[in-house]
């Protein structure tokens, strides 16, 4: 009786720990998730500035690169173990190749820097590169990382 009770109280462990990891899992997404919705919001404002879809106001695109700039900072720690499964882009591959992805994200963190920074001079064509340069990296990683 005692090693049945064992038995059965194990297996009601295991199945707890692994509802509280996949609830982990996909609290994982929605946070890197939220984090490239809230980059991307503010990217794409931008970029209607520079394509003229919207008028240009270096105040507003100067706090825009910021905000971007700062929550650059935040997806990668949502990239936990096994959350390739679940409602999400992310493809397997990150994990295999932790390393490149890690440096690609870094490269992006560089590059939001750098539009943060090159934002705030009000230079006009200098904003624009540095745009580019930022949405390069983006693409760089989603071509090898993010399902289509």
């Amino acid at each position: 009786m005692k090693r049945y009770f064992l038995g059965v109280t194990g297996l009601l462990l295991l199945i707890v720990v692994n509802a509280a990891s996949a609830q982990s899992v996909e609290k994982a997404i929605k946070y890197r998730q939220g984090a490239f919705s809230v980059m991307g919001w503010n990217f794409g404002a931008i970029v209607d500035m520079i394509k003229g879809k919207r008028p240009y106001d270096q105040a507003d695109f100067a706090r825009r690169a910021q905000v971007i700039a700062d929550v650059s900072q935040v997806p990668l720690e949502g990239f936990v173990t096994e959350s390739h499964a679940g409602t999400t882009k992310a493809r397997p591959e990150i994990w295999t190749n932790y390393a490149d992805f890690e440096q690609k994200m870094k490269l992006m963190q560089d590059a939001a820097d750098l539009l943060a920074t090159t934002s705030l001079s009000g230079d006009y064509d200098a904003s624009k590169r540095a745009v580019s340069v930022l949405g390069k990296t983006c693409k760089s990683c989603h071509d090898d990382y993010r399902k289509k």
